[in-house]
């Protein structure tokens, strides 16, 4: 369907306009990083089935993936602990983590508030969820919204040479900044950080046309002016410090092993 030629065509173009650039991925891991701390509790929600990111901060943290993807692999021996569960009811006790991360998940939800007031639950009071989903006004995401879903997963999966199985529907239901922003500060959250930011024409890769017209849409939107049309929204919200709320901070819970964690 998609011409090798033209793949490698659009490697070159990529070189030539985006060598030595962080996007998505980077950039989020890089926004963790500066709020994890040695020995925090993290939480990725919606980890997918190879627990990738889990593994990646599994170095500082203790971690615990959750994902209702029957493929994840559950035999938690060691940190990162994979669970299978649902966002919007979370097995977890009030006040456990340290950090919520949720990397490309929220345009998947049925019920966002629901699943923003969870996250909100079992941080520990002074806990940050940290959060990146695509954009709903960028160009992807406005053609996904009107694609079928058997085309839309037919197509990812070969744009990005992946498993069918593993793209999922979307529902954009709280992609927009000032969506975000209403969901998470009506769970209790305070904003710390939010915005946009913008990615190189990975879904273009197939057409070296495409991708030209994709760098002058990036060209565009890196504009302040059209900052709403970027790629995908990053954000940092911040559950109140108990000295804030008059609370009394919760207890330090012990140490996870495999026997604690009750698998869905």
């Amino acid at each position: 369907m998609f011409k090798v030629k033209d793949r490698q065509k659009c490697a070159a173009l990529f070189q030539r306009y985006y060598s030595g650039q962080k996007f998505h991925d980077d950039l989020y891991r890089d926004l963790i990083r500066r709020y994890l701390r040695p020995g925090d509790l993290l939480l990725d929600a919606g980890c997918g089935r190879y627990l990738k990111f889990c593994k990646e901060f599994s170095d500082t943290a203790r971690v615990v993936g959750i994902d209702l993807d029957s493929a994840l692999d559950t035999r938690n021996q060691h940190s990162p602990f994979g669970l299978r569960g649902d966002l919007a009811y979370l097995p977890f006790s009030s006040d456990q983590f340290d950090i919520v991360v949720s990397r490309s998940v929220i345009e998947h939800l049925d019920d966002p508030p629901r699943v923003f007031r969870e996250f909100w639950r079992v941080l520990r009071p002074g806990g940050r969820v940290i959060l990146i989903t695509p954009n709903k006004y960028d160009y992807v995401s406005l053609i996904a919204a009107v694609t079928p879903y058997s085309l839309h997963r037919k197509l990812v999966s070969r744009i990005f040479q992946s498993l069918e199985d593993d793209v999922f529907p979307t529902r954009y239901r709280a992609n927009t900044i000032g969506a975000m922003r209403r969901g998470l500060t009506a769970a209790g959250f305070l904003e710390r950080e939010l915005g946009t930011i913008n990615h190189y024409p990975a879904y273009l890769m197939f057409s070296p046309v495409l991708f030209r017209l994709g760098v002058w849409y990036g060209k565009l939107t890196a504009l302040e002016l059209f900052r709403n049309l970027r790629a995908s929204i990053l954000c940092v919200f911040e559950k109140e410090p108990a000295a804030a709320t008059g609370r009394k901070p919760a207890l330090q819970s012990e140490p996870l092993d495999s026997t604690k964690i009750e698998v869905a």
